[in-house]
């Protein structure tokens, strides 16, 4: 029997930083990637316009309240991760795919940020996301070279409506000139 009441004393590290990894497994740290397996059932994603696109990315998160994390989430780290994936699936699901292969990308992780961190205070959780940092974010690689072929097409397409633009720039004036010109000239020789 023993002499006091309680049996332990739970002390988490609230000053520790910790990563949860969604769509790709490194078992190294974010900058020395490389040998990493990517996980379509977590990675492949619908974005807003129906293009599916292949997601990696990582959550940075510390304990914010010590008696909510230890009490109220039975696993955190899955809890975590499943936040993370939800709120990133929401987030590119309204998102265009040439805005996340793009400009876009840091306000993908704000918005999944943000979401994350209203998800996790509605559960009480005693987590704070420190960051999401967007590993990956590619066509699937069964398309990709399909999808670099389209890309490269519209870049085609538009330097061939640049030079269209140019061509019908110059010879319009050249022509209202000509055509004036002549107007001008048979109403002196009328």
């Amino acid at each position: 029997h023993l002499p006091y009441p309680i049996e332990t004393a739970a002390t988490p590290r609230v000053t520790a930083i910790n990563r949860v990894e969604v769509g790709v497994r490194s078992g190294m740290s974010a900058r020395s990637r490389g040998n990493e397996a990517s996980i379509a059932e977590e990675s492949l994603m619908l974005t807003g316009d129906e293009n599916i696109i292949d997601v990696n990315f990582e959550v940075q998160w510390k304990i914010d309240n010590a008696p909510d994390f230890l009490f109220n989430v039975r696993n955190p780290e899955d809890t975590v991760k499943a936040v993370a994936e939800s709120a990133m699936r929401e987030i590119i699901g309204t998102t265009k795919i040439a805005t996340v292969l793009a400009e876009g990308k840091l306000i993908v992780e704000q918005n999944t940020q943000k979401l994350m961190q209203d998800t996790l205070n509605t559960y009480h959780a005693g987590i704070e996301v420190v960051r999401v940092n967007l590993l990956k974010a590619d066509p699937p690689s069964q398309v990709i070279d399909s999808f670099r072929d389209v890309q490269t097409a519209r870049a085609d397409l538009e330097t061939a409506r640049n030079k269209a633009d140019s061509y019908r720039n110059d010879i319009l004036p050249k022509a209202r000139g000509q055509a004036q010109q002549m107007i001008l000239e048979a109403e002196g020789y009328k």
